[in-house]
């Protein structure tokens, strides 16, 4: 590495401001109160249930409780990048010291957190600190957005209820409220659908997306055997997994029609397999397939040509079979770093398969997948320094490389610019 190269590439894209794809969240809530809401974070309870066995369980109701049991194990995690995440929170948003994270310390830094996270202009000075442009939201279909500011914040729809979970009694009965009446048959789930995606629309909606799960599969399905499917459910008969297959394969049709039809992108997120650890905590259960492959979104991609699908994925080898799928496919984008591939090993890896291969004018650089937008800025910060060293290393490359142009400071700083705010704008796009 050069470090003189990759700091001056990396200051200059840490000026760039950050558009945010993917978080979780809550527009009505989006900062957090106290440190206790940042130490809830899932990769932090996840860490200590696996160092330190709770047993899956932590006071999540009671923040010093919680505070005090983080900070106590924080030894065990101070090499990694969930750690180095928190200390840039403590240090450029509370002033707190890494030295100062002792176990006999829980208590003040709750105190002085709570205190500073509780000043009225806190929204606006985060986002002002970690120089945010946009941030995209995950929103069910019921959610209220009524007063939502869309010139900071924008709506994307996620649509596993429509997909995964209109075949349970209880999802039927929570959408038939909204759609004003009984789901019970495909066209009732199609006009929620379109009924969503209207209402979305006038608050200025980014995307549809599906967290799917491992070995999913798409196909054809006619309204007929969708409409059997249904009924059986509806019936209360019990559905062969052929059956759950095919109507999810059904569904992610009717959301693909509405993408084409409102000319929104369909945000793919592939490979989860939920609920595989007994014992962990909540949102730390999930894991994910090696062996998974995109091959089941064949029909999909070849079938909806005309809408847009940005794409994350987990697994290193369907990671190398993204990159594969944007080089020969228009329609397919490979977007951020998911999840378990949210670390600089993965990021450097990911950022020169796509570097060397898709063109530029696809690749959707990153999403914080952040809960609170305090998260936002150490977690782009940990992917500006992979680009500004990917970069960096193209540059030297093209010096000795018999086969490379120049690859100047010029052309390395427009392409950061382009992976980090021109495509995610105008592949994801938004509306204001």
């Amino acid at each position: 590495m050069n470090a003189t190269l990759v700091s001056e590439l990396y200051e200059q894209l840490d000026m760039i401001p950050i558009v945010d794809i993917h978080t979780h969240v809550d527009w009505k809530a989006p900062t957090a109160r106290h440190i206790g809401d940042i130490l809830s974070y899932h990769y932090y309870t996840e860490l200590v249930n696996s160092a330190a066995f709770q047993h899956g369980s932590f006071p999540f109701d009671d923040p010093e409780a919680l505070t005090r049991i983080i900070v106590e194990n924080l030894p065990h995690i101070r090499h990694t990048v969930q750690y180095d995440w928190l200390m840039a929170i403590s240090q450029e948003f509370l002033g707190i010291e890494p030295w100062e994270w002792e176990p006999h310390h829980a208590d003040a830094i709750l105190a002085r957190s709570a205190e500073i996270m509780g000043d009225d202009a806190w929204f606006e000075e985060v986002a002002s600190q970690a120089n945010i442009q946009r941030v995209y939201l995950t929103n069910q279909y019921d959610d209220d957005l009524e007063g939502l500011d869309t010139s900071f914040f924008t709506p994307c729809l996620r649509v596993e209820s429509f997909v995964l979970d209109v075949l349970k009694p209880d999802a039927r009965e929570r959408m038939a409220a909204v759609l004003g009446r009984p789901i019970r048959l495909p066209s009732d789930v199609t006009a929620l659908i379109d009924g969503t995606f209207r209402r979305f629309m006038e608050h200025g909606m980014g995307y549809a997306a599906i967290s799917s799960p491992a070995g999913l599969r798409t196909f054809a399905v006619s309204d007929q055997d969708a409409e059997r499917i249904l009924r059986s459910a509806v019936a209360g008969n019990a559905l062969t997994s052929a059956d759950r297959e095919a109507w999810a394969a059904y569904a992610l049709a009717r959301v693909a029609d509405a993408c084409r039809t409102y000319e929104r992108p369909f945000h793919l997120m592939i490979g989860v397999n939920r609920d595989v650890y007994a014992h962990g905590v909540p949102s730390g259960t999930d894991l994910f397939d090696s062996v998974n492959s995109m091959r089941g979104y064949d029909w999909l991609l070849n079938t909806y040509q005309d809408v847009r699908f940005p794409t994350a994925v987990l697994a290193d080898t369907t990671g190398l079979e993204l990159v594969a799928a944007a080089w020969i496919r228009h329609n397919v984008y490979p977007s951020g770093h998911w999840w378990y591939a949210n670390q600089p090993t993965e990021i450097g890896r990911e950022l020169r398969r796509r570097l060397d291969t898709v063109p530029s004018s696809k690749l959707v650089g990153y999403f914080s997948d952040a809960y609170y937008l305090e998260f936002i800025l150490p977690k782009f910060r940990m992917f500006k320094f992979e680009l500004a060293s990917a970069l960096a290393d193209r540059m030297e490359r093209s010096l000795v490389h018999p086969n490379m142009t120049p690859f100047s400071m010029d052309d390395a700083l427009e392409l950061g610019h382009a992976i980090l705010v021109d495509n995610p704008l105008r592949i994801v796009g938004h509306m204001t």
